[in-house]
């Protein structure tokens, strides 16, 4: 078993329900990780991060007003657009959408308005030609 750094007592690797407070609002989730069964320390991985990334970053994406990841491949993938496609048409580099549906950056405003009347079928492809 392995020790914990801080105050030498054994870590246990199991999921631990953590509350993110954002804007005044809360998320709680089950944070992956290992834990020290006597100080209670938390020692995350890069892994133990990644697996609630997405849902940090949706949960600020909905209390800051924006399309979540999943919302964003939806209208893309309703577009018939790849990832690669839709960066060329709406900019913002080659890997651009990759990284809006994968939660790595935030979409600014103005994308996020644009893709909501997308998918509100307010314009069309052809309008923006």
């Amino acid at each position: 078993m392995k020790t914990c750094p801080i105050c030498s007592g054994g870590l246990e690797r199991t999921e631990k329900e953590t509350t993110l407070t954002y804007k005044g609002k809360n998320l709680t989730f089950l944070q992956p990780g290992e834990y020290c069964l006597q100080c209670h320390e938390g020692f995350l991985s890069p892994a133990d991060m990644k697996a609630t990334k997405k849902e940090i970053v949706d949960f600020k994406r909905e209390v800051d007003g924006y399309l979540k990841t999943s919302q964003i491949k939806k209208i893309r993938k309703k577009l018939h657009l790849t990832q690669k496609a839709a960066a060329q048409i709406f900019g913002g580099g080659e890997r651009s959408f990759y990284k809006y549906e994968t939660g790595e950056v935030t979409q600014n405003k103005p994308l996020d308005l644009l893709l909501r009347l997308f998918d509100k079928e307010k314009i069309s492809l052809s309008d923006l030609k």
